[in-house]
């Protein structure tokens, strides 16, 4: 009679690594997901959040600005009043800092609101007629992979692309 034969711990010890490795691949395929779609994420807001900035300020008839700095971005509106630009604390408007991304704006010039000497004059100024300054927001990700950037050239929408 043959003694039945089962697994020895060998053959037992390589498939638990075997399994091991492939769960720790999925995983880890997750994880970098899950910062790409976070990066998507924040792009496609910040264009969504401009285009709803500009819909106040056609709505209101005001000036309304965006000041972007390399950790973050804010909205503002111009206070005819006082001769200044006011920081937008309203949510959805509020203050945003960002720890996936740093950004970087360029704009083309179009003529300002004077805002008076050492004021903080936002990057984009978008007007109460609609239009606004023609620019391009990169969303330059803290590790190795394509950026996002937010562009408009002013009169038509915001849209968020995946960078080249």
């Amino acid at each position: 009679m043959r003694a039945a034969r089962g697994f020895t711990l060998v053959e037992m010890l390589v498939v638990v690594v075997i399994v091991a490795v492939l769960a720790s691949t999925v995983v880890l395929g997750f994880v970098g997901a899950d910062r790409e779609q976070n990066l998507r994420t924040e792009a496609e807001r910040l264009s969504v959040l401009i285009e709803l900035a500009r819909g106040e300020s056609l709505q209101r008839n005001e000036e309304w600005g965006v000041r972007v700095a390399r950790d973050g971005y804010g909205f503002k509106v111009y206070s005819p009043e006082r001769a200044r630009w006011e920081d937008v604390e309203d949510r959805p408007f509020q203050p945003r800092t960002l720890d996936l991304a740093t950004l970087s704006v360029k704009i083309e010039a179009i003529e300002l609101p004077d805002a008076g000497e050492g004021k903080d004059v936002p990057a984009i100024v978008i007007l109460s007629s609609g239009e606004q300054t023609p620019f391009e927001i990169e969303l330059i990700p803290t590790w190795q992979t394509q950026s996002w950037i937010v562009t408009s050239d002013g009169l038509s929408r915001t849209e968020a692309r995946r960078g080249a």
